[in-house]
């Protein structure tokens, strides 16, 4: 860590993003710093300056519903989300990937802001979001913007957001009645690892027949993924028989998987395959319960 490294504690989004102009750049946000402190711990990253969102309030802490979608402040930490009744109540699935996430040690301080920041490709959050078609909310000089999912991740550790600017919300749709939603999660060296694949699948049911299907697989390429020419092949569907495996046998041979500590490229196509048949399946299972 530089010596010359200057902290700072504004009060406002306004007040941050004006820090962040001033340093061009060269300044890193930070909330729960459960990323950030390892980045800088490892000389990852030398920025000039730490800009701290925890004396700011503005809404970045509260989960709400509006205009049909949750809203997570971005200061709201995963066990927030985990535990929140209204979550639970509305997208269980998303309540049910938080609170997979490492370990509740770390729950409590990570962010909901943070997570979609870092675009850490090991991370459990960002295949439900795009599961949901969330939307990133930011500010920055120029004001508000909201960023698809689909378009916000870009690559490893790389976002749509400007240097200038601050993650304040994820907005979240909330699924139409009779939506069913599982996440598979596959952990290669302990039980509080970073998943190796995450699959999420979402699927809403008109009677006993697949309306949607929507299916999104994390932490095996360098963004989440999605494949609607392969999700479509379960609408009109019962979810049984011949369809998942051929869902499942698709996505393994769609994704870009990656090699790394956690798996190898062929190693992580083969899990894919499993792990998107059994979420996919899971779902099936309970709607088939109601």
């Amino acid at each position: 860590m530089p010596e010359s490294l200057a902290f700072h504690e504004p009060t406002s989004v306004a007040d941050a993003v004006g820090l962040l102009a001033r340093y061009g750049g060269e300044a890193k946000v930070v909330a729960g710093s459960t990323a950030v402190t390892i980045m800088l711990r490892n000389r990852l990253i030398a920025p000039r300056a730490l800009v701290s969102l925890g004396r700011i309030q503005d809404g970045l802490r509260s989960i709400r519903e509006e205009d049909g979608a949750l809203v997570l402040g971005a200061l709201v930490t995963h066990r927030e989300v985990e535990m929140s009744a209204l979550v639970r109540e509305r997208i269980p699935v998303l309540a049910e990937t938080f609170g997979t996430v490492a370990n509740v040690r770390v729950r409590n301080v990570a962010t909901v802001g943070g997570v979609v920041a870092e675009a850490d490709y090991a991370s459990d959050p960002p295949a439900v979001l795009l599961a949901l078609d969330a939307q990133i909310e930011a500010r920055g000089p120029s004001g508000e913007r909201r960023i698809p999912v689909a378009d916000f991740f870009r690559g490893f550790y790389e976002t749509a957001l400007e240097a200038d600017e601050v993650v304040t919300a994820v907005r979240i749709p909330i699924p139409p009645a009779g939506t069913r939603g599982s996440y598979e999660k596959f952990v290669t060296r302990s039980s509080e690892d970073r998943p190796c694949v995450g699959v999420v699948a979402l699927a809403r049911f008109d009677g006993q027949r697949c309306a949607d299907l929507r299916v999104a697989v994390g932490a095996a390429s360098e963004t989440p993924r999605r494949h609607p020419e392969i999700e479509q092949l379960g609408r009109g569907t019962t979810l049984r028989g011949d369809v998942v495996p051929t869902i499942a046998a698709g996505y393994a041979s769609a994704i870009d998987a990656l090699d790394d500590m956690r798996g190898s490229s062929w190693y992580r196509r083969r899990v894919i395959e499993v792990w998107v048949r059994r979420a996919i399946e899971r779902v099936a299972s309970a709607a088939s319960q109601r």
